[in-house]
C-alpha cells in the first residue's frame, strides 16, 4: 500500500465546487439573533416582508442571552429616554413575565476611578429567552437556530440571499435585502465590504466573561462605602485575583443572584475560533480566581456559589464596516443630530483598553445614529446594524449598548422591509419615508426633549 504525504501548514487542498439547493425565499434575511438582529427581524416583518432570522446558537439573545450580560444599557440620556420601538417593548414584556423590576440608577465602573453614574435595565436571561421566542412567534418570524451564516449570495453586484451552513449541509436562502447583524460582519466581509480596523487585531477591547453566583446578600454588597469598594479592588488586582479595578456586578430580579462583570481577557481576537477558544478558556480561569477573592475578602459574598458560567465569553469589539457615512467620536461628544436619524442614543462613551483600563464619557446631549452608518458603501442588497456598524472604535463604545444596538437594528428591518416594497436598493430609501414608519412602530428617532428630572434621580 503506497503511504499518502501527510499535509502540513504549507499544503493547500482543493475543495470541489458545488450547487447550493434554494431552500426558501423571503423579503428579508437577517444574519444574527442578537440584540440588533432580532429587533431587525421583527421590525421587518410587523414592517410586512417575509423575513427569516438566521442564528448559529441554540437560542436568541446572542450578548444578552449567550454571554449572559444581564443588563441593558443605551435606553437613557440621563433621565430622558431616547430607546423606545420594539427594544423598549421587549423591556415591557421581562417585567410582565417576571424577569425584570424596571430601569435603575446605576453607578458603573463604582470601584475605578472615573465612576459614571447611568440607567439599565437588569434582567434574568433565561426569561428573556423565553420573551424573545414569544415575539417571534407572535411576528411570524422563520426562526433558524443552528445556523451558521456563511457567506451572500451575490448577483450582478447585489447581494441577493445567504449561505447558511446548518448542522449538515449548507443551503442558500433568497431574498430581496440582507442585513448582517452578526457582530463580526462576517457578511459583510464576505461581499468585499471595506472595513474600519485600523488598529492591530490584538488591540481592539478585551473581553469580559461573565458569571452567575447564587446566595449572594446583595443588599450588604451595595451598602459598602465607595472607597471600600474601591480598598477592595485594589487589593484584589494585587493578590492576581482582579484583572481590574472593577466590582461590577448586576443583580437578579430576585435579589440573590449576582452576575458579575469582573473578568478581562486581552490581547485576543474574539473573531477568529483559534484565539476564541483561548479567550474562553482564560475567561473561566479568571471566574475561579474571582470567586475565590470575593468569598474570602468581599462582605456579602460569603456564602456564594457559582451557579453558571456564561455559554460564550462577551466580545466587545472586532470588525466594523465602513458605511456611506462614518460615526465618529465627535459625533457622538457634540451630540450630532443628523438629518437622516433612524436612532437616538444616550452613550455613554465606553472604551475598554488593553493597558490603562477603562474611559468612560457622557455626552453632553443624546447624538443619533444617520442611516448612512448602515449602509455598507459599495455593496448593493446589504443593511448592517449592531456593533458592526460603520463607526470609529470610540464611536463604537458609544453605540455598542444593547439599547443603541436594538435601536439600530429596528431601523435596519424596517429599511429592508421598505426597500423590497418600493422596489429599490436600501440605498435609495427615501430617509423621511423610513423615519415615518419607525415612529409608527414606536421608535425614537427626533432628537428628544432635555431631562426633567433632577440628575441624580
Amino acid at each position: 500500500m503506497t503511504a499518502l504525504p501527510e499535509l502540513t501548514t504549507e499544503h493547500t487542498v482543493t475543495v470541489p465546487p458545488r450547487e447550493l439547493p434554494v431552500t426558501t425565499t423571503a423579503d428579508v434575511v437577517v444574519a444574527g439573533g442578537g440584540p440588533a438582529g432580532f429587533c431587525a427581524a421583527v421590525a421587518a416583518a410587523r414592517a410586512g416582508a417575509r423575513t427569516v432570522l438566521v442564528e448559529r446558537g441554540p437560542f436568541l439573545g446572542g450578548t444578552a442571552t449567550g454571554a449572559m450580560v444581564a443588563s441593558f444599557m443605551g435606553f437613557y440620556w440621563r433621565t430622558t429616554l431616547v430607546g423606545g420601538g420594539i427594544g423598549h417593548e421587549i423591556t415591557r414584556r421581562l417585567v410582565d413575565a417576571g424577569g425584570a423590576s424596571g430601569f435603575t440608577p446605576y453607578v458603573l465602573a463604582e470601584a475605578s476611578e472615573n465612576p459614571l453614574r447611568v440607567r439599565t435595565f437588569p434582567f434574568d436571561p433565561e426569561v428573556l429567552k423565553l420573551v424573545l421566542d414569544d415575539l417571534a412567534a407572535e411576528a411570524g418570524l422563520d426562526v433558524r437556530l443552528h445556523s451558521q451564516a456563511v457567506d451572500p449570495v451575490v448577483s450582478e453586484g447585489s447581494v441577493r440571499g445567504l449561505v447558511v451552513q446548518g448542522r449538515y449541509a449548507p443551503e442558500a436562502i433568497g431574498a430581496g435585502v440582507v442585513v448582517d447583524a452578526t457582530a463580526d460582519a462576517v457578511v459583510c466581509r464576505r461581499a468585499g465590504c471595506a472595513v474600519e480596523n485600523p488598529q492591530g487585531r490584538h488591540e481592539r477591547q478585551p473581553m469580559t466573561m461573565m458569571a452567575r453566583l447564587s446566595d449572594v446578600d446583595i443588599y450588604r454588597f451595595r451598602a459598602l462605602p465607595r472607597e471600600e469598594k474601591r480598598r477592595l479592588a485594589r487589593l484584589g488586582v494585587a493578590a492576581g485575583e482582579l484583572a481590574q479595578q472593577l466590582l461590577s456586578l448586576v443583580s437578579s430580579p430576585s435579589g440573590h443572584d449576582a452576575f458579575i462583570l469582573m473578568t478581562r481577557v486581552s490581547g485576543l481576537d474574539g473573531s477568529d475560533s483559534e484565539e476564541l477558544t483561548r479567550a474562553e478558556i482564560a475567561g473561566r480561569e479568571q471566574v475561579r480566581r474571582v470567586l475565590s477573592f470575593l468569598r474570602r475578602e468581599v462582605p456579602g459574598f460569603e456564602n456564594a456559589h457559582l451557579s453558571a458560567i456564561a455559554p460564550w465569553i462577551g466580545v466587545r469589539e472586532t470588525w466594523r464596516v465602513v458605511g456611506d457615512h462614518l460615526l465618529t467620536e465627535s459625533d457622538v461628544l457634540s451630540g450630532r443630530q443628523f438629518p437622516d436619524a433612524v436612532a437616538q442614543a444616550g452613550g455613554p462613551l465606553d472604551v475598554h483598553d488593553n493597558t490603562n483600563g477603562l474611559t468612560l464619557v457622557e455626552p453632553p446631549a443624546p447624538f443619533s445614529v444617520p442611516y448612512r452608518s448602515l449602509l455598507p458603501r459599495g455593496v448593493e442588497g446589504l443593511l448592517v446594524a449592531g456593533r458592526c456598524l460603520s463607526a470609529t472604535q470610540a464611536a463604537m463604545g458609544a453605540v455598542r449598548h444593547m439599547g443603541t444596538a436594538m435601536a439600530t437594528g429596528q431601523a435596519a428591518g424596517v429599511a429592508a422591509a421598505l426597500a423590497t416594497q418600493l422596489g429599490v436598493p436600501p440605498r435609495a430609501v427615501p430617509a423621511d419615508r423610513l423615519q415615518a414608519l419607525l415612529r409608527e412602530q414606536g421608535a425614537i428617532v427626533d432628537s428628544p426633549a432635555q431631562p426633567r428630572l433632577p440628575r441624580t434621580a
